[in-house]
């Protein structure tokens, strides 16, 4: 008993060791940016059983801004409806309060990172395209093992590297130096992240998310999309994340802050080639059938990104436009 006892203690010391230097860098940061109020209302009111269809689009139209993203990419050929959606109640109706939601929750964060610093090894539009396109590989994933996950499994992918950003915002310096670290020893941005900061854009991420009081899929799936297992049971969303970001990298899709291609826990592997002997390669390939062309629906994302949402829209107060009171206040 007493041997176990030491093989733990260990493990419990690393654990209060990373918590205490996500604790350290965390702390440096002030005014993190919070989501727009209507936003966090959304989330509350779309998981309040006892809301109508009715209370999401009278909440939705108090931004106007946010209702006109979200009518042009609910008439996008990313839903296909044949259709033309006119009213968000509409939206709602045709795709679903969840849908709408995820929607909602993507299109928001779109516009809250879409300027920050610059470094010679960051490509802004390169890390959206990527981002995006493991939202999209991941709702191709989810509609291959459980279509009801196939909302929250892009949003999962398009926020899974979100931690970056906050990096790129508040630690210009060392994350510069993780990306030329990255380059120059032919590591994981994660590994040089360690190497440099101490924690990872997914710990970072997963931190965020936690303060924007997003579901803990997401936060999970944020946190832990590199390792999955680092849970004793990841979830579906997780796991989904976890191979969406494989099949983004190994299809080349944009930027994840590294030469590297594709990194697959063998364990999240095995789930997806349920019982079959073939290599990763093959398994990804298998995977990426239909990837390229889910991508080019997706193209209205990467609209939006370009447009920066200009102008605030009217019924859109400032202090929305710039997110409210700060989450690290």
């Amino acid at each position: 008993m007493q041997k176990q006892s030491q093989q733990i203690q260990p493990e419990v010391d690393l654990l209060q060791e990373q918590r205490q230097r996500l604790r350290r860098v965390t702390e440096r940061i002030i005014g993190l940016p919070s989501l727009p109020t209507v936003v966090t209302q959304l989330l509350s009111v779309v998981g309040d059983p006892a809301s109508s269809a009715r209370d999401v689009s009278q909440l939705i139209s108090t931004d106007q801004a946010l209702t006109a993203k979200i009518l042009k990419v609910a008439n996008s050929a990313f839903y296909g409806f044949p259709r033309k959606i006119a009213t968000v109640q509409f939206a709602i109706v045709v795709l679903g309060f969840e849908t709408v939601k995820n929607l909602g929750l993507s299109v928001a964060i779109l516009k809250r990172f879409h300027q920050g610093n610059d470094h010679p090894l960051f490509d802004r539009q390169q890390f959206w395209e990527h981002a995006i396109g493991c939202g999209v590989a991941g709702r191709m994933l989810a509609r291959k093992r459980n279509r009801k996950l196939e909302g929250e499994a892009f949003v999962a992918g398009v926020l899974h590297d979100i931690g970056k950003l906050i990096l790129i915002e508040y630690f210009p310096d060392e994350f510069g130096e993780c990306l030329d670290r990255a380059k120059s020893d032919l590591l994981s941005i994660a590994e040089a992240e360690e190497q440099v900061i101490g924690v990872t854009h997914a710990e970072i991420g997963g931190w965020l998310a936690e303060k924007w009081k997003l579901p803990e899929s997401l936060v999970n799936a944020i946190a832990h999309h590199h390792a999955p297992y680092e849970l004793e049971e990841p979830d579906e969303i997780l796991l989904i994340t976890h191979m969406a970001n494989a099949l983004t990298r190994h299809n080349r899709i944009g930027s994840g802050g590294d030469r590297l291609g594709a990194s697959l826990s063998p364990r999240v592997a095995a789930v997806f080639k349920n019982g079959r002997d073939i290599n990763d390669d093959v398994l990804l390939s298998e995977l990426s059938e239909g990837y390229q062309e889910e991508i080019e629906t997706a193209r209205v994302f990467t609209d939006l990104e370009a447009e920066l949402f200009d102008t605030p829209g009217e019924g859109q107060t400032q202090e929305d436009d710039e997110g409210g009171a700060p989450v690290g206040a």
